[in-house]
């Protein structure tokens, strides 16, 4: 994976959590963050770490928390990531 194919599915998407870039790229969080920090620094994307578990679940990834979002012309996209928990019945 290189980082125009990282950049291209975050314009597409978004938004993703980082374990979503790293089940959907088959990549581990080390191989990613460097890419990722790139695309901050550029000024192109942007993280958050959310607060919200799903239900008051503690058994989320944290993974799942960190959130990219990809900056549009004037910010990142207000629209938050609904996270997709198994842990809630």
């Amino acid at each position: 994976m290189i980082l125009t194919e990282l950049q291209t599915y975050l314009s597409q998407q978004g938004q993703a959590s980082l374990g979503q870039l790293e089940q959907h790229f088959h990549v581990n969080s080390n191989a990613l963050s460097p890419m990722l920090e790139k695309l901050i620094r550029k000024g192109r994307v942007e993280k958050t770490v959310s607060s919200n578990r799903c239900g008051g679940c503690s058994s989320c990834a944290p993974e799942s928390l960190i959130i990219y979002y990809w900056v549009k012309g004037n910010g990142a996209s207000t629209e938050t990531l609904s996270l997709a928990c198994s842990h809630s019945g």
